[in-house]
Order: structure tokens, then C-alpha cells, then sequence
């Protein structure tokens, strides 16, 4: 039927589709900030990128985190370890993006972190995350961080790595 009705849906799917590659765009802007903020150890960016009370959850945990002063140092604390083992390049793949409701999206994302060495090699590692992901406005806050793996185990790996290249 060409009336009014198939021909205004069309349209709407149109809109929608736009709508989605503004909102993907604004998701991977807003990631490649947050990779940016960690490996500065920007402590105050990296607390913003979350609600005020979120999830971080992987195989064997499951921890709720509030995001006051207390977490802010945390996360400085945590820069610095980092720091210490040699981090010199911090990155996030969005791999995919998918509107679970009005405002809410699942992002699928790889980080991929660089270590170098004292004697100039580099080793590399990377991990997946899911994130929801909640859109306020212009702004976007991470309700919950879904990793594929133990993140103690992942860094238990990655320093005894470190370690070998030494």
C-alpha cells in the first residue's frame, strides 16, 4: 500500500536508522575517552564514565561499587599500579552495539593494553567486557561491567608475562 501510513513508516525507520548511527558514534566517542582517561590515569574522567552506583561482575564475582570520593581513589590507585607495570598504550574496540530499550544499549568492547619494558619490548593483551550502558540526555553512564574473565587472573597472567620479557 502506498498511503499514508507505509510510506510514514519509511520514513520512521529512516529517522531510526540515523538515530542509531548518531547514538553508535556518540557510544565509541564516549569509549575512546574513557581508554584515553585510564591510561592518563585521569581518575576523575574514569568515575564520571559511571552511574553513581553500578555493577562489575565476571565468572567468579559479583560487586556493586558506589562511586564517592573512596572509589575515586581507587581507581588512582589502581592508575598507578598500572603505571608501575609499564602500561604505555590503552585502547577500546566497540565491537558491536545493541539498543536493548529506550536508552539503554549493550556494548560489546575489547580492551587492548600495552606494556613496555625496561628493555624496550612491548607486550600486549586484551580482554572483552560487555557493558550497559544508559544514555541521559547527551550523557552516557555504565550501569554494569560484564567481563569474559577474572580480572585477578588476567593480571596474575600479564605480570608473570611482564616478568619474563625482563
Amino acid at each position: 500500500m502506498f498511503g499514508g501510513r507505509a510510506f510514514g513508516s519509511i520514513i520512521i525507520r529512516s529517522k531510526r536508522l540515523q538515530m542509531t548511527a548518531v547514538i553508535e558514534k556518540r557510544i565509541r566517542t564516549f569509549f575512546d575517552a574513557y581508554a584515553s582517561a585510564s591510561l592518563a590515569g585521569d581518575a576523575k574522567t574514569v568515575s564520571d564514565a559511571y552511574h553513581s552506583t553500578y555493577i562489575e561482575a565476571a565468572p567468579s564475582t559479583v560487586e556493586v561499587f558506589n562511586v564517592d570520593a573512596e572509589y575515586k581513589r581507587a581507581v588512582s590507585s589502581k592508575a598507578e599500579a598500572m603505571n608501575k607495570l609499564g602500561l604505555v598504550g590503552s585502547k577500546i574496540v566497540v565491537i558491536d552495539t545493541t539498543q536493548l530499550a529506550p536508552n539503554h544499549h549493550w556494548v560489546d568492547a575489547e580492551w587492548r593494553l600495552g606494556f613496555g619494558s625496561e628493555n624496550d619490548k612491548t607486550a600486549e593483551t586484551a580482554f572483552r567486557i560487555g557493558y550497559l550502558v544508559r544514555r541521559q540526555g547527551n550523557d552516557l553512564k555504565i550501569l554494569l561491567a560484564l567481563s569474559h574473565e577474572d580480572e585477578e587472573e588476567a593480571l596474575h597472567h600479564l605480570t608473570t608475562n611482564l616478568k619474563a620479557m625482563t
